[in-house]
C-alpha cells in the first residue's frame, strides 16, 4: 500500500511548522513536505514523488496561492488543491473556484485538515488511475457545496433534527421545495393522499433523499450560466427518471427501505457529474449519437464520483454510482453490486432499447432470474 503524501507551501516558517506538527499527529503514517519559497516548490519534493494533495497560502510575496495552485495543476493534475487564506470573501471564493478543491480558512483547526485527509483517503481507496485523476485535476469545474447544502447537512445531523427548521430552510429555494413536493407525491413513494405541505414530504422521502434532491438542485443552479437551458432541463428530468426507475426496480426485487435510499441517491446524483462535464466541453452538446450519449454518462459517473468523494460522500456510495458502468451480472445477495446492476439496465433502458441478440446475450449474463424477466420485458 502506497504512502499518501502532502506538501505544504507558505511564506511563515512558523505556519508551516504548525501545518506539519498538525499533519503529523492526525496522520503518521503520511508523508509531509515542507515549502518557504514558492518558486522552489519542485524542488521541495524528492524525486519521483507525487504529492496527493498540496496545501499553499494565498497571500505571499512573490506569488499569490492561486498562482502557485495553477501551476500546480498544469504539471502534477492529479494533486488535490487546497487554498489557505486569511480572506474568505466571496470575491476571493470566486476567484479561485476553478483552481483549487478546497479553500479553508486561516487560522485553521485541526478538524478542518482531518476532513481534507479524510476526502483524500476516500479518493485513493477508489483507486482512480493517474490518468483519470490527471483528467478531472485539469479542469476548473469546482465549486464548495451551495450553502443551503451545508446548513441543511448540518440540521440532519444533529441529534435532534428538526425537520421544521429544515422546512424552512428549504422553502427559500421555491424551485427546489416545489420538487420535493412533486417527488412526495409521486405514485411510486405509493402515497394515495396528495400532499402540498413541505414538512410532510421531507418525511416522506426522508433525510438522504431530501439532502440527495437539494444537493443535485443546488449544484444544478451553480452550474446554469454554463450549461445551455434546455441542456440542463433536460439532464435534470434524465436523472430524475433515472432515480425514479432505478428505485421501483430495487423495490420489486424486495430490496429494504435503506437500500431503495442508496440506489435513489446514486442515481440521481449522477446528474452532477454529467452537467459539470458538459459545462466543460461543448462536444456533447448538439451531439444525438447513442454512443455518445453513454460515454457521456460513463465519464459522468466517474466525475460525480471523483466530486463527492472530495465533498466527504461516502465511500460505499461512490461505489454504487461506479458499478453502473461495469457492473456484477453475477451479483446475487440484497448489496452494493446488485444495485450497480440495477443502475446498469435502468440506464439501458433510459437510453435505447436492444436488439434480440444482444437481449438475450445480456439475460445469459445474469444469475437473477427476477432481474432477467424485467430485462425480457423491458429492454
Amino acid at each position: 500500500m502506497k504512502k499518501l503524501t502532502a506538501l505544504f507551501i507558505d511564506d511563515d516558517v512558523f505556519m508551516l511548522k504548525a501545518l506539519q506538527r498538525t499533519a503529523r499527529r492526525a496522520k503518521p503514517d503520511w508523508d509531509f513536505y515542507l515549502c518557504e519559497h514558492c518558486n522552489d516548490w519542485q524542488s521541495a519534493l524528492p524525486e519521483g514523488v507525487i504529492p496527493d494533495v498540496v496545501f499553499c497560502d494565498y497571500l505571499m510575496p512573490k506569488k499569490n496561492g492561486d498562482e502557485v495552485l495553477l501551476e500546480i495543476a498544469n504539471i502534477i493534475p492529479s494533486a488535490v488543491r487546497v487554498l489557505l487564506t486569511g480572506d474568505t470573501g466571496e470575491d476571493v471564493v470566486t476567484k479561485v473556484s476553478a483552481i483549487t478543491h478546497f479553500v479553508l480558512k486561516k487560522p485553521f483547526s485541526a478538524d478542518d485538515l482531518n476532513h481534507v485527509f479524510s476526502c483524500i483517503e476516500r479518493l485513493d481507496a477508489l483507486n482512480f488511475n493517474l490518468e483519470t485523476r490527471n483528467k478531472f485535476g485539469r479542469i476548473g469545474y469546482y465549486f464548495a457545496l451551495p450553502t443551503i447544502v451545508t446548513e441543511l447537512h448540518q440540521l440532519f445531523t444533529s441529534d435532534d433534527v428538526d425537520i421544521e427548521q429544515a422546512a424552512a430552510l428549504i422553502i427559500q429555494e421555491s424551485f427546489i421545495a416545489a420538487k420535493i413536493i412533486q417527488i412526495a407525491n409521486s405514485a411510486f413513494l405509493g402515497y394515495s393522499r396528495q400532499t402540498v405541505s413541505l414538512e410532510e414530504a421531507i418525511k416522506r422521502l426522508g433525510l438522504k433523499m431530501t439532502e440527495t434532491i437539494v444537493i443535485s438542485m443546488a449544484v444544478g443552479d451553480c452550474l446554469v450560466a454554463k450549461v445551455p437551458s434546455n441542456l440542463h432541463r433536460l439532464i435534470n428530468e434524465w436523472a430524475f427518471n433515472f432515480s425514479n426507475q432505478s428505485r421501483q426496480l430495487s423495490k420489486s426485487l424486495g430490496f429494504n427501505s435503506a437500500m431503495l435510499d442508496i440506489v435513489s441517491m446514486a442515481a440521481l446524483l449522477t446528474g452532477i457529474g454529467q452537467l459539470a462535464l458538459i459545462a466543460e466541453s461543448d462536444e456533447y452538446i448538439n451531439s444525438s449519437d447513442n454512443d455518445k450519449q453513454f460515454f457521456v454518462l460513463r465519464d459522468a459517473s466517474i466525475l460525480t464520483v471523483y466530486i463527492l468523494t472530495l465533498w466527504g460522500f461516502s465511500v460505499d456510495l461512490c461505489k454504487v454510482i461506479l458499478m453502473q458502468d461495469n457492473p456484477d451480472f453475477h451479483a446475487q445477495e440484497d448489496n452494493e453490486d446488485k444495485l450497480g446492476l440495477i443502475l446498469y439496465l435502468v440506464k439501458l433502458k433510459l437510453l435505447c432499447k436492444l436488439e434480440h441478440t444482444e437481449k438475450e446475450s445480456l439475460k445469459n449474463l445474469v444469475v437473477d432470474t427476477k432481474i432477467v424477466d424485467w430485462i425480457g420485458e423491458n429492454l
